[in-house]
């Protein structure tokens, strides 16, 4: 399978995002979040490592994606997951791009793509930053930077002219519903767009959130496992249920003048189109 391929390989109908590729310099995450919905078909997802020759074989298929392309780092795995202090994998990308004309969206959770600061000035590139939760990130996602680092990154971003969104995802009901809104108002100033998404259980994830949180079984079990709605290979909540956890925060976005879009959601009332994924932001 090549590296760099077209984004969406499930071919989903709810899925908005703009033609793209998507390109994972790492197999696996070592951000281990409970709520990961990719350790459901990537095996020893939890074990990352980095992808064998990445370097070469990108040379390679680098010259057959057309200038101009909107390239994605990364859907399944972070390209500044800790791996990358070691290996480099990312940034050996980003230096590779500099002679080249291509649209560069990077999606993280780490406060480690303010090291590549300089290089992100230089290309056609715009931040996608996730931000689950202000205090129970030590649980759901043990091992990625605080909330108070993301925050500060954010920032960062902001004062060096890199164009930054950032993805509350996902809304968990009861966990972190209401801290979402708190996180809208913290990083409002600045950015221009944000991205929210429910959680959508798989088997494993949902085992893990429960194991995580044992109080919660009964609740979970219901909303997902017994009231909930199969599509494709995950369990959604109930469509009124999603829109209530997700229309205070459109409220609250448009209130602050935002861009606001949802990512797989197939709710109406907030269809943004080609805007899911921040990547307009690109210059």
């Amino acid at each position: 399978m090549p590296y760099l391929q077209p984004f969406d390989p499930w071919k989903s109908p709810l899925c908005t995002c703009p033609t793209k590729y998507s390109l994972n310099p790492y197999t696996g995450c070592g951000h281990r979040c409970l709520y990961c919905y990719a350790t459901s078909f990537i095996k020893d997802f939890y074990h990352p490592r980095p992808k064998k020759e990445f370097l070469r074989i990108i040379e390679r298929e680098i010259k057959n994606i057309p200038e101009g392309s909107l390239i994605s780092l990364s859907n399944s795995s972070d390209p500044y997951q800790p791996l990358e202090e070691t290996y480099k994998l990312t940034r050996k990308f980003l230096e590779l791009l500099l002679e080249r004309n291509y649209r560069i969206l990077i999606i993280t959770k780490s406060d480690l793509v303010l090291r590549d600061l300089e290089l992100l000035a230089k290309l056609r590139c715009a931040v996608s930053l996730t931000i689950t939760s202000k205090t129970l990130y030590p649980k759901l996602e043990p091992f990625a930077p605080s909330y108070e680092k993301r925050l500060q990154t954010i920032k960062a971003l902001s004062e060096a002219k890199i164009p930054v969104s950032v993805r509350l995802d996902p809304i968990i009901p009861v966990l972190n519903e209401g801290e979402i809104l708190e996180i809208l108002d913290e990083i409002a100033p600045y950015v221009k767009h944000i991205t929210v998404s429910t959680y959508k259980a798989k088997p494993d994830s949902l085992k893990r959130l429960i194991d995580a949180f044992p109080e919660k079984k009964s609740f979970f079990e219901k909303l997902y496992l017994k009231e909930g709605k199969r599509f494709g290979n995950a369990i959604y909540l109930r469509d009124e249920i999603r829109y209530k956890l997700i229309y205070p925060v459109y409220q609250k976005a448009r209130r602050y003048n935002l861009s606001f879009a949802t990512c797989r959601e197939g709710l109406k009332d907030f269809k943004n189109p080609e805007k899911c994924d921040g990547s307009f932001l690109i210059p």
